[in-house]
């Protein structure tokens, strides 16, 4: 499955230095196949693959409490559905990718001119861990992120309609609730100060010991969060500290950048006030959430295609584009490559 991956991740790439000279058609008449190989892939994936085998047990025995409290609606109903009539788990991985990669690809389709580019982040680093493991999770961020048009044009009732149906599919979706109510304001000088200043505060609240205690009623969700905890502390030997990770360090470069220049990038993108501001909150929760490490990455990776939106947003204000094309390239291979070393000797 890796080589499958890393090959379209590949060939993406490859047509990532060749788009600026494509229309808008031929991209997304190539851009077919490409979903066709990434829902077989999603779908007949060996069942030795993380949470495949709790996706498993959830379809079979979603009628048991313990199970039915922790895991969404939209899953157990479409358990009780499939199972009644005869299918197996396959059906929900085949329904979940149906719904999620074809919304994905259409929506960058749409929102950027840099469709590849923004694939190869998609493709290295947030298909493998939301199409092809957080499956449920991998559906609510495709509404998530339809929900960024609607709320750009001023429709809140839609985009609140998308932030609900994303929430039925995986209640995580509830940590984008602040973009609803400021992600579209105008970023201007006052604004930029509270995003500069924002991660800086959130590290010094984690180094004062401020964590997801103090931000979660733990009574709410305590079931989810012991298993949260419980799968954090597996074989963790030292504690996580986010801002000493190479993929948070090249976000917050990114963040300062985007304030820096956020005029030049606004001009070419009308979706940059959501996604800077989406940059930051995902910083935030990754710090602050950390001391439940699971949590806080997941938290973080929710906001994962607004990021392949983000990342083309370099290259309105890098020259020459080929050289972002690259850095972004050996920066997601080498995130893949760190998950799949992970996954081989940590699991």
């Amino acid at each position: 499955m890796d080589i499958l991956i890393l090959s379209i991740f590949a060939i993406v790439t490859g047509l990532s230095f060749l788009e600026d000279h494509m229309s808008a058609w031929q991209k997304l008449i190539l851009l077919f196949p490409i979903c066709i190989a990434l829902i077989c892939i999603a779908t007949f994936k060996p069942m030795t693959t993380a949470d495949a085998a709790n996706y498993e047990k959830y379809f079979y025995f979603y009628d048991n409490i313990i199970i039915e409290t922790m895991t969404e609606p939209t899953y157990i109903y479409l358990s009780r559905l499939y199972i009644s009539l005869g299918f197996g788990v396959i059906a929900i991985f085949l329904t979940y990718a149906l719904i999620a990669i074809p919304t994905k690809l259409t929506l960058l389709w749409h929102l950027t001119p840099f469709v590849f580019t923004s694939m190869m982040v998609y493709v290295g680093i947030y298909y493998p861990i939301h199409d092809v493991v957080q499956i449920r999770c991998g559906v609510a961020v495709a509404f998530l992120l339809w929900s960024i048009i609607p709320l750009q044009e001023g429709r809140y009732l839609w985009a609140a309609a998308l932030f609900l149906t994303a929430t039925l599919f995986h209640y995580s979706s509830l940590a984008f609730l602040p973009i609803l109510f400021v992600g579209n304001m105008e970023i201007g000088k006052r604004w930029k100060w509270i995003l500069a200043v924002s991660i800086p505060i959130c590290i010094l609240l984690y180094l004062a010991g401020f964590g997801s205690v103090n931000l979660i009623p733990g009574e709410a969700i305590e079931g989810k969060l012991d298993y949260y905890k419980e799968v954090s502390d597996t074989g963790a030997e030292e504690k996580y500290v986010p801002y000493k990770q190479i993929t948070f360090l090249g976000e917050f470069v990114m963040l300062y950048v985007f304030i820096f220049f956020y005029e030049t990038i606004y001009r070419n993108c009308r979706y940059a006030p959501i996604l800077i501001k989406a940059l930051a909150l995902e910083m935030g929760y990754l710090i602050l959430f950390s001391d439940i490490e699971v949590l806080g990455r997941r938290l973080q990776e929710l906001f994962g295609m607004l990021d392949a939106l983000s990342f083309t947003c370099l290259l309105y204000v890098i020259r020459p584009r080929f050289v972002v094309r690259l850095g972004l390239a050996v920066f997601c291979l080498f995130h893949y490559v760190i998950q799949m070393l992970n996954e081989i000797y940590f699991h």
